[in-house]
């Protein structure tokens, strides 16, 4: 038997009598008066009753799996199937061992940028980069197999129902079919270019579509025999997606023009370049005003007849006042249209119908943005589609902290006094504390998926989640924001042991903390720091498939979560009883003087070990939370020196004064790990010659 909260079922017509009887109950036994909350309480300590239900099974037709790169041939990110509250931890993979220490399996520890587990037949499979095509069980978490020999996969795999394979995009310019069973290559094309960015093939009731280089194919999907190519003439950057209305596939190249491409005969069809004239093509040497659409893709909406196209900016664009009304954001955004961050883009031409009232964001540092959040289009009960995403906007507080969940309507019918492009806020806060300041910080904002009426939210430490109630007409404003219910929260390191000990549940009804602290939910790691900055790939996102939630982090691991009891162990794992979990340390046998003296290029390979690093600084940035003194312009790869607000205090006059560009320093510490890049955290001005 199944344990299902009894406000929150996913009726079938199948099962109608059923939920309509337990609805009645539920009516019965509410309160008329019982007022919207913008929180509903902490879900953890509720004491509401649970009824128990069977566990529906859904026929083949009826698949909802996540089974292809952002859910459909469409690229959503939403999927309508839920899993029924509350959640348990059910597996991890990549992740913490059975003592929630650190047990990583793929060789970097990490997983490629933007890759999402997909899943079919009862497996879980992963692209992992070098180590090629891993495939686990979906009810252990167990390895199943491992197909490496076959390229560097960087990109989501994609599996087809029809013909039980597994369809691979490689760096190295191939397309490999797998036999989704063991992983024996059934079969194999050669695109004749090759390419380190996420390209995740798209999948058809027919066909298999990837880009690669300059090209975009179409193959059988049986014999991967050639259908049609098409040739943009310029190397291409998004994975292809889908219309179904239009039949068109759709992509977009380095040169910021979007294609829209005939599948019947591979034919252009459009070409449009939707950003400001001025804005260079890719990341310029200096960092600035430029646009990209790599480690994005384009979202169709169907029914708004819309394909989506999200833009990465440069640093800058984390600092304009967006306001709190869209008359405001919309008033900047032409004011200044190099600010604007996504496009809205006419499937039967590519024409801007409207502005889309959205700046840019994502998790990036030190004069560093990264693509950021690609939007979610859902389907509503009516019939339109509505877009959730990261918005700006804010009067509370100063830049960063000006960042929200919400929602864009794409017509002047979905929300009455809403046209197309304008947005409304959605309250919630990651901390557990409602107010109509909470936010979400610009610079570190969370990539979005959503399954039903949950909405999620993939930040580089935690996972959010959270529910919509109330989205009626007369809500969305700054100030009367759209309700929400926080869900659990996945942090990456439980690092407050007060709060609760370690346990195979992975769960804390008490509050999480790594660097900071969060609502309730679970933890990957048991203090174990800040684990991601180790493994770093710049990218967390949530699925949902087949009852199962997956998480995602930025250190690579993949969690699984289902529908039961929080608190409960899983079946699956080993009793650890009276478990004592030692802090994160470093050994007691630490050298009494530096190791070695050595140049900034060698850091990466003196990790752990504390010695003196020369180099010239090239970069000295200060964000207001650290000083970082950087060894390459951009900064991201090298070795770096940080330090921390805590500190400056220790130094004669702010660090950034201290020193300048072209001064060769020397460096003494042990080098650790900041988002992947080695790093010495100087707390001392001595540490510095």
């Amino acid at each position: 038997m199944k344990k299902v909260k009894a406000n929150y079922p996913n009726p079938k017509w199948g099962v109608l009598a059923v939920f309509l009887l337990i609805g009645l109950a539920i009516a019965i036994g509410k309160k008329d008066d019982q007022p919207l909350r913008a929180f509903a309480r902490n879900p953890f300590q509720s004491s509401e009753p649970y009824l128990y239900l069977p566990l529906i099974v859904r026929s083949a037709s009826e698949t909802l799996e996540w089974s292809q790169h952002a859910h459909n041939a469409q690229r959503t990110s939403y999927t309508p199937q839920t899993v029924a509250y509350p959640w348990r931890w059910r597996w991890a993979w990549n992740g913490p061992d059975e003592r929630g220490s650190i047990g990583k399996v793929t060789s970097n520890g990490s997983l490629p940028r933007n890759v999402q587990p997909v899943t079919g037949d009862g497996r879980v499979y992963i692209a992992a980069g070098q180590d090629g095509v891993f495939a686990l069980d979906e009810a252990t978490g167990g390895q199943i197999w491992n197909r490496r020999m076959i390229g560097q996969v960087n990109s989501t795999v994609a599996y087809d129902q029809k013909t039980r394979a597994i369809f691979v995009v490689s760096a190295n310019g191939m397309l490999y079919k797998l036999n989704a069973a063991d992983g024996q290559i059934l079969g194999e094309f050669a695109s004749g270019a090759t390419s380190l960015l996420p390209l995740p093939p798209l999948l058809l009731p027919d066909r298999v579509i990837f880009a690669m280089g300059k090209k975009v194919f179409a193959l059988d999907k049986d014999t991967l025999t050639r259908l049609w190519v098409y040739d943009a003439n310029v190397d291409l950057e998004t994975p292809p997606s889908y219309s179904a209305t239009r039949n068109l596939v759709i992509v977009g190249d380095q040169q910021l023009y979007v294609h829209a491409i005939s599948n019947s005969n591979g034919t252009g069809r459009w070409r449009v370049r939707p950003v400001h004239p001025d804005l260079a093509a890719g990341e310029t040497s200096d960092g600035y005003n430029f646009a990209e659409y790599r480690y994005g893709w384009p979202v169709v909406s169907e029914n708004a007849g819309y394909v989506l196209m999200k833009v990465r900016l440069d640093w800058e664009s984390l600092y304009p006042d967006f306001g709190i009304t869209n008359d405001a954001i919309r008033h900047l955004l032409q004011r200044y249209p190099k600010q604007q961050a996504l496009f809205v883009l006419d499937l039967d031409n590519g024409s801007v119908p409207f502005i889309a009232n959205i700046g840019h964001g994502g998790y990036g540092d030190q004069s560093y943005l990264p693509m950021g959040p690609q939007p979610v289009v859902k389907q509503l009960p009516n019939g339109k589609d509505i877009v959730y995403t990261v918005i700006r906007g804010h009067n509370c507080h100063p830049v960063p902290w000006t960042s929200h969940f919400g929602e864009m309507v794409l017509d002047d019918t979905t929300v009455s006094g809403l046209s197309g492009g304008e947005i409304r806020w959605i309250a919630y806060d990651w901390q557990g504390e409602p107010e109509v300041c909470s936010y979400l910080l610009t610079d570190e904002q969370p990539n979005v998926s959503m399954a039903g009426d949950v909405l999620f939210g993939g930040h580089w430490e935690a996972g959010l989640s959270l529910r919509i109630l109330d989205r009626s007409d007369s809500r969305g404003t700054f100030y009367n924001r759209i309700t929400s219910e926080y869900l659990p929260t996945i942090v990456t390191s439980q690092d407050n042991p007060a709060a609760c000990p370690f346990s195979p549940s992975h769960f804390c009804p008490n509050g999480l903390e790594n660097t900071r602290p969060y609502n309730p939910g679970f933890y990957i790691y048991y203090r174990q720091g800040n684990v991601y900055d180790r493994y770093w790939s710049e990218y967390a996102v949530w699925t949902v498939s087949n009852q199962n939630i997956y998480f995602r982090s930025a250190d690579g691991a993949v969690v699984a979560l289902t529908s039961g009891n929080p608190e409960l162990q899983d079946r699956y794992h080993k009793p650890l009883a009276d478990l004592m979990i030692a802090p994160s340390v470093r050994p007691n046998h630490e050298p009494s003087k530096p190791e070695a003296v050595i140049d900034f290029h060698q850091a990466r390979q003196w990790a752990e070990h504390w010695v003196i690093v020369t180099g010239e600084i090239k970069y000295i940035n200060n964000n207001g939370k650290k000083v970082l003194l950087g060894f390459s312009e951009p900064h991201r790869g090298y070795f770096k020196v940080l330090i921390l607000k805590e500190h400056w205090s220790n130094f004669p006059s702010s660090p950034e004064k201290l020193y300048q560009a072209g001064q060769t320093i020397q460096v003494s510490g042990i080098i650790g790990w900041y988002q992947g890049d080695p790093v010495i955290y100087v707390s001392d001005p001595d540490q510095i010659r």
